[in-house]
Formats: C-alpha cells, structure tokens, sequence
C-alpha cells in the first residue's frame, strides 16, 4: 500500500471514526476502547504493560477500521471486507497471547473484536470471532507446554467474550427495532391497527355501536325467551347517575319509580345488581316484575332490563334465570356502544371547549383591541369632524353587536351536555346568560321527571333551543322570549316564542335532526313573533293519539 492510500485511510478514520461527535454518539465504540484501556491497565499492573501495548494499539486500530468500512454508505457495500478484516483483528488478538505468561489483559483485548462481531454480524460472527482468536492463541503456545493455569484461564476468556459477542448482537437487535425519522410514530402506527379493528368489530357485532339500536336489539330477544311480558324497557346508567331509558316496548313513558330511590324490585336491582322477581304495587295495581342487571368486563353494573306483567301470571323461577342468561349475553354489546357513545360524546366536547379557547383568545381579542381603537378615533373625530365622528360611532355600535353575539356563541360552545349536568340545568344557564348579556325579558318553566333523556337526544334538543335564541337575537322589535321545556323521558316537549320579527319560517326545521329521530317540530311565524313547538316521543302536536311505542334509533 503507498503512502497516499495509507495517508487516505488514515484521513478517513480521522475525519469520521476519530472525531469527537462520531465517538460521542457510538457507545459501542466508548466500550471498545474502555476494554482495551482496562486491558493494558491490567497487563501493566502484573507487569505485561510494554509487551501488551503495541498489539492493544492494533486491535483497537482494526476495530476502527472495521467501523469505517461499515459506515460506508449504500450502494457500495463493504461488509464482506468488514468481515475478513474482523478476523484478522481477532487473529491478532490472540496471538498477544504468545506473550510467555500472559497476563488478564492480554487475554481480555478478544472481547473487543468478540462484541464487534456480534454487533455488526449477529451471534455466528462472534462465535466464529472467538474460535479465530482461541485458535490464533494456541497456535501461539504450541511450541511451549500448557499448564492448568493457563487453560482454565483461557476457557474463562473465550466464554466470556462470547457472552460480550452475544450481548453486542442483542444491543444491535434493539437498536433495530427504534423508529427512524421516516417512521411513524409508534403511537400513531397501534391507533391505526385498533382503529382498523374497532370497524371490523363494528360490522360483526349486531347494532355495531349505535346504543338504542343494541338496546331494541336486546328487548328483541327478550320477548321471544321471556313470553307474556307486556311491558318492557332498558334503562342505562352508572352509578348513582340518572337512568336514561334506551329502548321501551308496550308503553310510551316509564311507569316505575325512579330506581335509585325505588323500593321495589327494580329499586333493589338497579342498587344490588342481582336479578330478582316480585310483586310492585303501583296506582293501578299490583304488576308482576322481573329485573337483571346489565354489567360491564370489571362487574359494574352498566343498566337494568325490566319487565312487568298481570300479577295473575307471575315470573317464574325459569324465567327470571333466562332472562339472567339472555341479559349476561348482551350485556358486553351494550357496554361497547355506551363505551363508543361517551368516547364520541367526550370527544365534541373537548373540540367544543379548544373552539371556544381559541375564538376567546384569538379573534374576541382583537376585536375588542379594535374597539378601543375606534373609541380614541371617535375621541379625536368629535373636535375635527363631528361627521366623521356620528360614522365612527355607528361603526362601534355595530362592533359592540359583533363582540355580543361572539360572546354568545363562545357561551353556546362552552355549554354543553354532560353527565353530570342534565337537560334543563344547562338550558337554565343558558337562558340566564342571555338575558344578561342582550337585556331581554326571559322566562323558563321546566318540568323534569327523574329520569334523563339519552345524551345525543338531550345535545340535539339543546341545539334547536340555540338556534330559536339566536333568531330572537338578531330579530327586529324583540323584547322578550318564553321557554317552556318538560321532560318525561323518554318524552319531551318544547315551546319556545319570542315576539320580534322573526327570520324563521315553518319550514325551517324540516330537515333537524331530532326530525330525522320521529320527533315533531311546528313553527309558526307571525307579524307578533314566533312559535317553535317540539314533540319528542309523545302526543303529537296536531293530534291527540300516542305515537307508535317503538323507540326511533339513530340512523
């Protein structure tokens, strides 16, 4: 080799293996080199120093090499030459100890090509990685006689720098498996996969995760094990919340008594969890009543499935353990679509509170920043213009009626359902927080049974009450507004009106969503106001017959 290749091999080890970022970054390399230190430390202590240093120089010379010919880039691949160059290192390794009487560290320099090996080429490299050097070193001591001493020691080195082989291999294996840049996140890669599953899920599971549907799914099963039962429902709920009746069959409202206070069958059910039969006493009469409780994975109780008949033809023993069967069957459908119903339910309301963040700190600031610009134009104006002045004050009239309806809708954002807030609490702070931000009349008359309309009916019902307030808002000549809400679940009915000129037409909500679930919603427009009406579940507004008892489900 001329003295230009050897002047360029030595550049690139110095410009690439040799600089202190690469050698920073390489904790192989720091251990490398720590070994080699250690060794000759060792051999200097026993004496062995001068006879160790020059061949602990070569093999960690070899080893850099080695590095360098592994960071060659693609496509030009240089690992064949790695390879034989890792041998003749462990070669060289091993034949330090020709040494008379060598030293621990002499023979501690075949760790270094021994983890080299496996890092680089895996397990076999470094098991061949270490035969080389064993072999190398008896070559060595052929010529002279071989006490115990020196094999045991030797036996000992080779298993552990076998070890060390394995142990760079490992190393290797888990630096393999770290995401590049270019990978996804690792996070995101598990989201896809379980989303991917959560819509295969979806389509083998009947109802897929729409709750009222798995619920008259449920009762459907129910009137076909369980004959002769006359009235029937799915009541959800957990722990001390509300019930909220999911599906009903043979009535139009519940009958019973709230069940977290209820001292009869379905009382005790709804607190216990255990399936029981009985007798409840009602206005009417006595009714024959059956009850099993639905639970989740961990054993809470999720909801009640009750039925209830003449108390002529009371429930069996039979009946009441496969009804346990039947709702024990069910109850892991219900859980996944009330799971999936509060996750989409968190989640609008999460993205509703980031926009309300947002408009709050974004755009209501610097309208309020402007504002106060106007008024300094203004102040100047009157003395210099007064007609620019009048122009600059419309111009801040109309921005204070900007800033008040962004208040409002940031408030309608803010506002939201929640488990712990029901129906007519949230209307109540709504309709308070718009008669003091716009100065109307307002008055509420609520009626709320103790049982809770579902949460998508309780948001689609909210969300039409806001769109009637936002047209009393901007309405001409409004002075007051009158809300009337009663809530029966799973009926309900509204009456909203407001006496300026309406923008509403009877048309307007033809296409609402709550339209979309059976629900009735009347407008009537006139030169005096409006009238908004809603039925939800109930006696039509036209007619005096009780809707069909079937539950409407969500499309």
């Amino acid at each position: 080799m001329g003295g230009a290749a050897v002047r360029s091999l030595w550049t690139g080890l110095a410009g690439s293996w040799l600089s202190p970022r690469v050698l920073a970054e390489s904790t192989g390399t720091w251990l490398r080199a720590g070994i080699v230190c250690l060794g000759v430390a060792i051999a200097s202590a026993e004496g062995d120093g001068l006879d160790v240093l020059p061949w602990a120089v070569l093999v960690f010379m070899v080893d850099l090499l080695i590095g360098h010919l592994l960071a060659v880039p693609a496509p030009v691949d240089r690992r064949r030459e790695a390879l034989a160059l890792l041998l003749v290192g462990a070669a060289f390794a091993g034949a330090v100890l020709w040494i008379e009487d060598p030293s621990a560290g002499a023979f501690s320099l075949l760790l270094v090509p021994a983890f080299r090996a496996g890092e680089a080429f895996g397990r076999p490299a470094a098991l061949l990685t270490v035969a080389v050097g064993a072999g190398a070193g008896m070559l060595g001591t052929a010529s002279r006689p071989l006490n115990a001493d020196y094999l045991t020691s030797a036996t000992q080195w080779c298993g552990l720098s076998l070890m060390i082989g394995v142990l760079g291999a490992w190393s290797s294996y888990l630096g393999s498996q770290r995401p590049s840049a270019d990978d996804p996140p690792w996070a995101a890669r598990e989201a896809a996969v379980l989303l991917r599953r959560l819509d295969a899920l979806a389509g083998s599971i009947d109802g897929g995760f729409d709750a009222p549907a798995t619920a008259e799914l449920l009762l459907d099963a129910v009137m076909a094990t369980v004959p002769g039962s006359s009235r029937m429902a799915v009541l959800v709920g957990f722990g001390s919340e509300p019930a909220v009746p999911l599906a009903l069959r043979g009535i139009d409202r519940l009958p019973w008594p709230d069940p977290r206070t209820a001292e009869c069958v379905l009382g005790r059910v709804w607190r216990t969890g255990v399936a029981e039969t009985g007798l409840w006493a009602c206005e009417n009469g006595d009714r024959a009543m059956a009850a099993a409780a639905l639970h989740d994975q961990d054993g809470a109780r999720i909801g009640v499935v009750v039925t209830d008949r003449i108390p002529a033809a009371p429930f069996a023993e039979e009946e009441l353990q496969d009804l346990v069967h039947l709702v024990k069957a069910h109850s892991a459908n219900v859980d996944v679509a009330l799971s999936f119903a509060a996750l989409r339910q968190r989640a609008a309301f999460e993205e509703r509170q980031r926009l309300a963040r947002e408009m709050h700190d974004g755009i209501a600031q610097e309208l309020v920043a402007l504002g106060y610009r106007i008024d300094v134009a203004g102040r100047q104006a009157s003395t210099l213009s007064p007609q620019l002045a009048l122009a600059l004050d419309a111009v801040r009239a109309d921005l204070s009626r900007m800033l008040t309806d962004l208040r409002l809708r940031i408030g309608d954002l803010r506002l939201a359902i929640r488990p712990d807030q029901g129906l007519g609490a949230v209307v109540g702070a709504r309709l308070q927080q718009f008669g003091a931000t716009t100065g109307l009349t307002v008055g509420l008359r609520l009626s709320e049974s103790t049982y809770r309309l579902p949460a998508h009916l309780e948001s689609l019902i909210y969300r039409l009450i806001l769109d009637v307030l936002s047209d009393a808002r901007h309405a001409e000549g409004t002075s007051a507004i009158e809300v009337r809400l009663d809530v029966k679940a799973p009926q309900a009915w509204l009456h909203i009106t407001h006496d300026g000129i309406s923008q509403l037409g009877e048309g307007s909500f033809l296409n609402h969503p709550l339209a979309a679930l059976g629900a009735e919603i009347l407008v009537q427009p006139s030169d005096t106001g409006v009238v908004v009406n809603l039925a939800m579940n109930g006696r039509p507004i036209h007619s005096q017959y009780l809707v069909p008892e079937r539950m409407p489900l969500i499309s």
